[in-house]
């Protein structure tokens, strides 16, 4: 069995991608299943040491410091991040969840990665937003409140 390093306090999570991918090298030209697991348990106790808890299993599209767009099905933007830079080696620029992947979209319109396209580079920017999403309307009524007359008819 091999030993894994445990989490260590405070690590960001490009600190933890570089330490599991120390610990769990990718031996030949592609991963093993063993490798794959043992990886996949390093993430999951790092994300369980920082109390991450997922939501719901979407897509989640970033790019990464090196300019890449990348994605990866995951349950929230930590483990999205995490699970990225410890595949790719490079660090998040930004990561935002895109079920309906209308990020991607915007830098892969025809949907496919091919190898031309593969590692394209994009200009760094600011973290993306996905565009028309709109917030449920119980969601919209939940900070709404009558402003309060009382005082000013006590006066």
């Amino acid at each position: 069995m091999k030993q894994f390093t445990s989490p260590v306090a405070g690590e960001s999570l490009a600190e933890a991608a570089e330490r599991i991918r120390a610990a769990v090298p990718i031996e030949g030209d592609t991963a093993t299943d063993l490798e794959c697991r043992w990886r996949r348990q390093m993430i999951d106790a790092t994300l369980a040491a920082r109390g991450v808890v997922g939501r719901t299993y979407e897509w989640h599209t970033a790019q990464l410091d090196d300019g890449r767009i990348a994605g990866v099905f995951a349950e929230s933007t930590d483990e999205a991040e995490l699970s990225l830079t410890v595949w790719w080696g490079n660090r998040c620029h930004w990561v935002i969840a895109d079920p309906t992947c209308l990020v991607r979209a915007e830098y892969l319109p025809r949907g496919i990665r091919t190898a031309a396209t593969a590692d394209r580079r994009f200009p760094l920017g600011p973290p993306r937003r996905v565009r028309d999403q709109f917030a449920t309307a119980e969601s919209l009524l939940d900070r709404f409140a009558l402003p309060d007359h009382s005082s000013a008819l006590e006066r």
